[in-house]
């Protein structure tokens, strides 16, 4: 498993990946090609332009897997959230993908805290989190997160590790 950035080609496969389970925990409607290409064209932005978001393809051999972000917020901290295709799941290719990138994000963001927010009921997700050394921080204020429901915030701190 490696990450990568990824490039407008990749849309496809990345579009492929989507399910419903996905679009349930993110609280959107299915993506068309272009949806995912302005997705993939923004995310190329924030590599070029030193901006506050870093994406990347979850790669597993030649096949792409899913997605990791890392966010950096207004107050100094940057969330983190990730996305793992039917055929990866469940094999710790999200833990693992979390982990690089938060590593990369402390060494070349300068970031120390990272947040994950993640819904009550999404018991993989939270195990995600907590494997990747998250500890469990509380209810999410309503301004961490665009979602309705019961999120968590999970908190994990690079200068503890």
């Amino acid at each position: 498993m490696n990450l990568r950035e990824l490039e407008l080609s990749d849309a496809p496969a990345w579009l492929a990946g989507e399910d419903e389970e996905q679009l349930r925990w993110f609280q959107m409607p299915a993506a068309s090609l272009q949806d995912v290409e302005r997705a993939i064209e923004r995310w190329r932005a924030g590599w070029r332009d030193d901006g506050p978001v870093r994406q990347w393809g979850i790669w597993v051999d030649e096949s792409l897997a899913g997605g990791v972000e890392v966010r950096v917020r207004e107050d100094g901290r940057a969330n983190v959230s990730y996305v793992v295709f039917p055929p990866f799941r469940r094999q710790g290719h999200a833990t693992a993908a979390v982990v690089l990138a938060v590593a990369w994000a402390a060494e070349h963001l300068a970031v120390e805290e990272f947040v994950a927010v993640i819904d009550e009921r999404n018991l993989a997700s939270r195990e995600v989190a907590e494997r990747a050394g998250f500890t469990l921080d509380g209810a999410a204020e309503p301004w961490e997160h665009a979602e309705s429901g019961p999120m968590l915030r999970y908190v994990f701190s690079s200068a503890r590790s």
